[in-house]
């Protein structure tokens, strides 16, 4: 979501005055004095959020049947927020715990102002559109300011391949949450978001699938959740920590976030459509000192309810690895959440949510394997922390990719800080080239003087691998023979339980002796004579909304895409915090999702040419043969074309 500018959070346009509520007086809505010209006396009595203050006089009057129950929707009360804190709680303190939950827990709710003509108070306000009311919710200024952590990231491809429903049929959120959802009154007795019967569900498009033609719905339903088969990954969250600085200023903070899959037993059918034995479930952060800075022992009876918890994750497409084969799913003990899944203080609130190995659904022996293009995958380009802290006195150079501030707070022993987005090797925004690599003498001393030699093996990290990936590029457009990534980063590194260190690392300057390989490379030239090739693909690695050109790059002229390109969301190649997907899953998905096979050259492009690199490094590892990076990219191309 980008950031308004100061003036745009409370510019009335020009339109405004022309449309139904520009016709109404200011203080039909707002209140304050309309008589006076003297701007204090003006406002006096004001109202600046009268959705939320005083819905039913300031909406109610025209939308009476509406705020009627909107007013008590689960997006105006969060209802079911205390509900379920009160069955984990002591009640004897739920005083004091309510008021922590206030604090923390209660400010994302919203209004009639916050749906259709603003920003929602949580997301810091400001208008949309010049005040004009919108009959249907902005899904990037509105929804997804609020839900974009892990909806609005799901849905439009900051994590993973992004949603169908948005990617090629061009839906939004309201497509499906309807008004009649949105405006549904909560029942006071709501045990959670799923009982409200308003709630809307996949079957209520995609009806009769038990008597389509596709098979395995016949086989599944009744038994699995639609999303089981039809999601990718999704992010879960742990151990949520609230607290106040020393200014008083409230804060809440994850211990961390894991993007996996888990399927566990459905605990409650009682739930609007829920009739499935197993579903998808998402850790989230509650632990037992959620609330602890406020009030001890708050929660003592959190193992009545589970938080590993039925999950809808936004991310769906009709062909994933999971529904690729039978067996990616039946008798993967993986995907099924198991005890040992559980942190200790996890383990009773999750009995009812574990499935057990005899649960487990059986392998197959019938099934085939998911069809996966034939590639050699280059191995020696990802390495592990293990195999790194194995050689890490072998001579192989490792480069710390992050920015310095990161670098000096901890880094693997004898890492190098080269942070690619800072150290010159692209031409600045206010010179000729902005963004593109410099030339390639310039490239070759900032490498000389981080101690790296052409020959050298070299190990790249970061913390998710859009930086570590993009130098691995210009590594390789300069003539490096021998460049690897290490899979999960800094992360991966800390899970391992190896050392690091603070010291800072002098790089022993040397000669990097050039050999440039053009053919890594691409310009506008070569794109436009390729755009109507069938062996050659130019993938787009930008997010979904700058794909489709309602959201575009600052520095962009336009949105937009070049024409015929294929948006490949780059979060569809990395999981959170920088890991890969196994590799057949990756050429799997690449083949049966967006036609993208190893015998095809791919020119890869986005805004800045940053993703472009970082999805050349995942295609080289693969084993596709000829990748090249639009370096000139969109900025460039939409300027000209």
């Amino acid at each position: 979501m980008a950031q308004l500018e100061p003036q745009e959070k409370v510019l009335v346009s020009q339109e405004f005055l022309s449309t139904v509520h520009g016709e109404l007086s200011c203080v039909s809505c707002h209140d304050g004095d309309a008589k006076s010209q003297e701007k204090k006396d003006a406002h006096m009595g004001m109202e600046p959020h009268p959705s939320i203050k005083t819905p039913d006089k300031a909406c109610g009057d025209c939308h009476g049947e509406i705020v009627a129950t909107a007013k008590n929707s689960l997006h105006a009360t969060l209802s079911t927020f205390p509900t379920i804190i009160k069955t984990r709680s002591d009640m004897s303190k739920w005083d004091e715990i309510d008021k922590a939950r206030g604090g923390h827990c209660a400010g994302c709710h919203t209004s009639c102002g916050g749906c259709h003509v603003s920003r929602p108070k949580f997301a810091k306000k400001g208008f949309v559109k010049g005040h004009v009311f919108q009959k249907h919710s902005d899904p990037l200024n509105q929804c997804t300011s609020c839900h974009g952590s892990r909806i609005g990231n799901e849905f439009y491809g900051n994590r993973g391949q992004g949603d169908i429903h948005a990617a090629k049929y061009d839906m939004d959120c309201v497509s499906c949450h309807k008004a009649e959802e949105m405006h549904a009154a909560a029942p006071k007795d709501l045990k959670g978001r799923y009982h409200l019967k308003e709630m809307v569900r996949c079957i209520d498009c995609h009806k009769d699938l038990e008597k389509g033609s596709v098979r395995d719905h016949t086989i599944h339903i009744g038994k699995v959740q639609c999303q089981v088969c039809h999601s990718q990954s999704y992010v879960n969250c742990y151990s949520c920590h609230t607290g106040m600085d020393k200014a008083g200023l409230r804060y809440f903070q994850n211990q961390k976030e894991v993007e996996k899959i888990r399927i566990g037993l459905n605990y409650e059918k009682g739930a609007p459509g829920a009739d499935y034995n197993y579903m998808l479930v998402r850790h989230i952060p509650a632990d037992p000192d959620l609330f602890a800075h406020y009030v001890k022992d708050a929660l003592t009876n959190f193992a009545n309810t589970p938080n590993w918890k039925r999950a809808s994750p936004h991310n769906i497409q009709r062909k994933t690895w999971q529904n690729a084969s039978c067996n990616n799913c039946h008798g993967n003990r993986e995907l099924f959440l198991k005890t040992s899944d559980l942190l200790d203080y996890e383990q009773k609130a999750n009995k009812k949510v574990v499935v057990s190995d005899r649960k487990v659904p059986k392998t197959v022996k019938a099934a085939k394997a998911a069809s996966v293009p034939a590639s050699t995958v280059r191995k020696g380009m990802v390495v592990t922390a293990a195999w790194v802290e194995h050689n890490h006195n072998k001579g192989i150079k490792i480069i710390d990719a992050r920015d310095r501030k990161s670098y000096d707070k901890g880094h693997i022993e004898g890492a190098v800080s080269l942070n690619p987005l800072a150290a010159g090797l692209r031409y600045d925004w206010n010179e000729d080239r902005p963004m593109q690599l410099v030339d390639i003498k310039e490239i070759a001393s900032i490498l000389g003087e981080a101690g790296l030699s052409a020959n050298d093996h070299i190990v790249v990290y970061d913390k998710n691998g859009r930086s570590a990936a993009f130098l691995i590029w210009i590594l390789e457009y300069a003539g490096a023979s021998k460049v690897s990534y290490l899979d999960g980063g800094i992360e991966a590194w800390h899970e391992a339980g190896y050392h690091t260190s603070n010291k800072e690392v002098e790089a022993k300057e040397t000669v990097f002796k050039t050999n440039v390989r053009p053919e890594l490379k691409a310009d506008n030239s070569f794109v436009a004579e390729n755009l109507n090739n069938p062996m050659a693909v130019v993938l787009d690695a930008r997010f979904i909304p700058q794909a489709k050109g309602f959201a575009k790059h600052d520095k962009a002229s336009r949105g937009g895409h070049i024409p015929g390109s294929v948006n490949v969301p780059l979060s569809a190649l990395y999981m959170e915090n920088g890991y890969l997907k196994k590799p057949e899953e990756l050429l799997w998905m690449l083949k049966a999702n967006y036609n993208i096979t190893p015998d095809k050259t791919v020119i890869t492009t986005c805004n800045t040419g940053q993703l472009a690199a970082d999805s050349y490094f995942v295609l080289r590892y693969l084993g596709f043969k000829d990748v090249r990076v639009h370096d000139e990219s969109w900025i460039s191309w939409c300027a000209i074309n």
